[in-house]
């Protein structure tokens, strides 16, 4: 074998040696690569497990029990912020790391569902989604075993409770008594004049007394005022100020708006701190008790 040959031979040999050093590090960049992804897919998943399993607090100021049989003790009522409804659901789950969809598909496919579940819940169905229990109905009295519905006597409404994740779930929430604070502000209770109802039914068109401390709506904020929201849909149906008649620290007198019948919740946002400066940003409060148009 002359020079040339020798020379060829190795050259040969050297482009296969480095083809396989070559492969060989391919290989290992790549096993490192897919330990990396399941270092980061377990790191997710343990992550998430933890906030699902921790437990979660929710801050409360105590009013005055007005209950009979209760005086000299207290109730607890949560501080919230501003409801939430099924588009700033989404987009606080789509907010949040690995989502993997849209917070506009998230709602569109939620309005779906809530969609099918109605029409199920209209057709007598009775609803368990694990998170709530609904089910169809019928309030009123019938004179006797043949009577038919009648609409200007019976109406038909859906009644809703919280279902075994729920209940699991509130294992793991405890609650904080603000008492620095305590009975400094929100609603204590409201009474509708018309049906006498205390914290319940409420009349459309007709007059509501809310009682409570430092309720007074005041400020320029475009947020401020009295909002009924209801439970069903999420929409949000303020007073108009022309119908707010008595606008007191400790009282308010309203025009209740001509609500359909359906279940809500009363919320109050004002800058109003007392005496003295208003406050930068409103604040906002939500009746503990759930009010009912029949």
């Amino acid at each position: 074998m002359n020079y040339s040959s020798k020379c060829n031979s190795k050259s040969h040999y050297s482009e296969i040696y480095c083809k396989i050093i070559l492969r060989i590090r391919s290989l290992i960049l790549n096993f490192y690569l897919n330990l990396f992804n399941i270092l980061i897919v377990i790191i997710y998943f343990t992550f998430t497990c933890m906030s699902n399993n921790q437990h979660h607090q929710i801050k409360a100021l105590l009013f005055p029990n007005l209950l009979k049989n209760n005086k000299g003790t207290f109730k607890a009522q949560v501080i919230s912020s501003k409801a939430q409804g099924i588009k700033d659901i989404c987009i606080s789950h789509c907010s949040r790391p690995g989502s993997g969809i849209h917070a506009d598909a998230m709602e569109y496919h939620v309005r779906l569902f809530l969609e099918e579940m109605t029409d199920l819940l209209d057709e007598g169905f009775a609803i368990n989604t694990g998170y709530f229990v609904a089910a169809p109905t019928i309030r009123g009295s019938f004179n006797n075993k043949y009577d038919q519905f009648d609409a200007e006597k019976h109406s038909v409404t859906y009644k809703f409770s919280q279902g075994a994740i729920l209940r699991e779930r509130a294992a793991n929430v405890e609650a904080e008594i603000l008492h620095g604070t305590s009975a400094n502000f929100g609603f204590i209770r409201v009474n509708d004049i018309y049906s006498g109802s205390l914290n319940d039914v409420i009349t459309p068109g007709k007059n509501l007394k809310i009682e409570g401390q430092k309720v007074k709506l005041t400020g320029t904020h475009l947020d401020v005022g009295l909002y009924f929201i209801s439970e069903t849909t999420g929409q949000r149906a303020k007073v108009p100020p022309m119908n707010v008649i008595i606008n007191q620290n400790k009282n308010l007198l309203i025009l209740t708006p001509d609500l359909q019948p359906d279940s809500y919740r009363l919320e109050h946002i004002t800058q109003y701190a007392g005496k003295g400066t208003p406050l930068n940003e409103p604040r906002s409060t939500t009746l503990a008790h759930i009010l009912r148009v029949v």
